[in-house]
């Protein structure tokens, strides 16, 4: 319970700098391509450095279930429920401020579920809050603009970025309120479904992004290189 009083709030100051950052300033397109560069970088070494072999010694052979399962329920939301930021300038997406705020924030809900699962297990609690800060960050910065774009008041896009902030938080306390109570075997399950998220907004939803944004810009394969170092590091720590 410590380190839900520590992550939470971390969480939340994380979002609340991407949120207000437009506010500010107006980031470049090649600064916010190397933000979801790192992210992608960090969530994907989450994965298969700490969540996958955390998941492994319990559920051994029967580890791709869970895995599958929550990476095509990101997949499958993805196309049918989830609505991102295109942060492209012309884009039709952003004409639909609030649609896009609430599918946003459905994703990040599911970032705290994520949240709450890895925080069963204390070799995990860092790594998945840094995977989950490093992804919320480019969610932040990417609503708070979409709700400038279409003509929202400074206040009512600071108002939603609060409440944005809070959406993994409480994702993250439900989940860990639950999934306390339940056996080794079903928590290794709800890791391995949080693995499957992570590796789902990593391929389907942050790198093809940046393939949009900068091409060819090799930049990007470094700043991802640099968040796997980073997810790397973080295993040499915990042991």
């Amino acid at each position: 319970m410590a380190s839900l009083a520590l992550y939470l709030p971390t969480v939340i100051l994380i979002s609340l700098v991407g949120g207000f950052l437009p506010l500010l300033r107006e980031l470049s397109q090649r600064a916010l391509a190397l933000l979801l560069s790192f992210s992608a970088g960090v969530l994907l070494g989450a994965v298969f450095f700490h969540m996958l072999p955390e998941t492994g010694k319990v559920l051994t052979e029967n580890i791709g279930w869970p895995v599958l399962s929550g990476f095509l329920m990101i997949f499958v939301m993805e196309r049918f429920v989830f609505i991102h930021a295109c942060e492209e300038h012309e884009c039709d997406i952003h004409q639909m401020g609030i649609p896009a705020f609430l599918g946003i924030s459905l994703h990040s809900l599911l970032d705290g579920v994520a949240l709450g699962a890895g925080l069963l297990l204390p070799q995990l609690g860092p790594v998945v809050l840094l995977a989950v800060i490093v992804h919320k960050m480019p969610d932040s910065i990417s609503i708070s603009s979409i709700l400038l774009s279409v003509g929202w008041p400074r206040r009512k896009v600071a108002t939603l970025s609060v409440l944005f902030a809070l959406t993994t938080p409480v994702g993250a306390l439900l989940a860990y309120l639950f999934f306390r109570t339940l056996s080794e075997t079903d928590v290794a399950v709800a890791i391995g479904i949080s693995a499957g998220t992570f590796l789902a907004i990593a391929t389907a939803d942050i790198l093809p992004q940046v393939h949009r944004i900068e091409q060819r810009n090799p930049m990007t394969l470094i700043f991802l290189v640099a968040g796997l170092t980073v997810s790397w590091l973080g295993k040499l720590v915990s042991h």
